[in-house]
């Protein structure tokens, strides 16, 4: 709150209360420590001194203030929504009781009797981790930090998606499942992966983070969960890179089955340092501290594009090893939200702020799914400029393997030619 300008808010509760251990870790530096040690002992002596003080009899006027004070609040709330709500201490107190009044979201199953007439076609989904879209170099960033991928044929970047949840216990949900960014209350969802189990397709989750409360229920539809660091949090503090997702990825991809086919990177998300190897280590000086406060904004943003370097890699190896399939295949990459690089001096995400609200998007599609699908390969590149939420993936993924049987929204597939 001090050192970033976050105010407590139902969403920073949900972050607080529902994130993994190894994040909180990747937070802790020694200058957070120390300043909570020397507070400690602030209050510790305050309280000795306040004990030696004789209590002051209660005076009534100081009563009838309070009283005032306290009665004011509907009336300057109903004057202006906010002036208080959202200050301290009211902001803690109504963060925490809307973070305990929201209802568990509730799982639907996709109807059973519901097919698809595609007999082959490998769909992989990248969900990527905290990258904004105006730090790709093959969105026209200053900086070329997607040299390979810029170089791939039959690759399109979404520069203009939206979404207003910017942490990912709320926008991950959103965009595996039916739900819209506009559903609130969630409830009653039907995951992607229920609907291609129930046409025959194969489902399997390949994740580089321990799955949260929000979206857990989700991603166990998948026909197979694969965490390749499912014990990092509990015993290690040595981060597993992203590329550990490749091995068993390719080994499951060979395999001549129909399927969606899921990956879950660690991403961009903090501390930055700890997302790629030496080699990616181009733009300099980096980080050299936890605490954002004592770094030069240089340092935190080329810490930051170091990690879109190696995203650019990760996601040329996984092509590379599709190009190699003599069969359709389409692979969607979406992160789950942006970062905010000081912008109104506020870092990192779960804030309310526009570079934390366009998250990064690319397509990409093989030769024979080209061959087979001209039509929605013309109507792919059309629709590259326009503006999407989010919602887009669900309905695009439904599209993708034309799920008859069952109700989306074509008109949200980027697969389909929208006038």
């Amino acid at each position: 709150m001090f050192t970033q300008d976050i105010s407590v808010t139902q969403s920073l509760v949900t972050v607080v209360m529902e994130t993994k251990p190894s994040i909180v870790f990747d937070l802790l530096s020694v200058q957070y420590i120390v300043y909570i040690v020397f507070v400690l002992n602030v209050l510790f002596f305050v309280n000795r001194y306040y004990a030696r003080i004789k209590p002051i009899e209660i005076k009534w006027i100081f009563v009838v203030i309070s009283l005032i004070s306290i009665s004011s609040y509907s009336f300057i709330e109903k004057r202006r929504n906010g002036t208080l709500r959202s200050r301290l201490p009211y902001s803690v107190f109504f963060g925490f009781n809307d973070y305990f009044e929201k209802p568990n979201y509730v799982l639907a199953q996709a109807p059973k009797e519901i097919n698809s007439p595609i007999d082959s076609l490998k769909v992989i989904l990248v969900l990527g981790e905290t990258v904004r879209a105006d730090h790709l170099g093959i969105n026209g960033y200053k900086r070329q930090t997607t040299p390979l991928i810029s170089k791939i044929k039959n690759i399109v970047s979404f520069q203009n998606i939206y979404t207003p949840h910017t942490y990912t216990g709320s926008s991950l949900p959103r965009i595996i499942s039916s739900a819209s960014i506009n559903t609130n209350p969630l409830n009653k969802l039907v995951s992607v992966y229920d609907v291609y189990n129930s046409c025959n397709f194969n489902t399997v989750w390949f994740g580089n983070q321990e799955l949260e409360v929000s979206y857990e229920s989700l991603v166990k539809t998948n026909k197979a969960v694969v965490l390749v660091d499912s014990l990092r949090s509990v015993y290690s503090f040595n981060k597993v890179l992203d590329e550990n997702l490749l091995p068993p990825f390719k080994k499951e991809i060979i395999k001549k089955q129909r399927g969606l086919y899921s990956l879950h990177m660690i991403g961009s998300h903090w501390w930055y340092e700890n997302r790629y190897r030496d080699i990616f280590r181009v733009f300099q000086p980096v980080m050299d501290s936890k605490h954002i406060p004592s770094l030069e904004a240089e340092q935190i943003i080329n810490s930051y594009d170091n990690t879109i370097l190696y995203l650019d890699f990760f996601l040329n190896s996984i092509i590379g090893s599709l190009d190699n399939i003599d069969e359709p295949v389409v692979l969607i990459y979406i992160s789950d939200h942006g970062e905010a690089l000081g912008e109104n001096g506020k870092w990192l995400h779960a804030q309310d702020i526009d570079a934390c609200k366009n998250p990064a998007m690319l397509v990409w599609y093989s030769e024979a799914y080209r061959k087979l699908y001209p039509d929605k390969i013309e109507a792919l590149k059309k629709n590259k400029e326009k503006v999407f939420s989010t919602d887009v993936i669900y309905h695009s993924l439904l599209d993708l393997i034309k799920v008859e049987g069952m109700d989306y929204k074509n008109n949200l597939s980027v697969f389909r030619s929208l006038n």
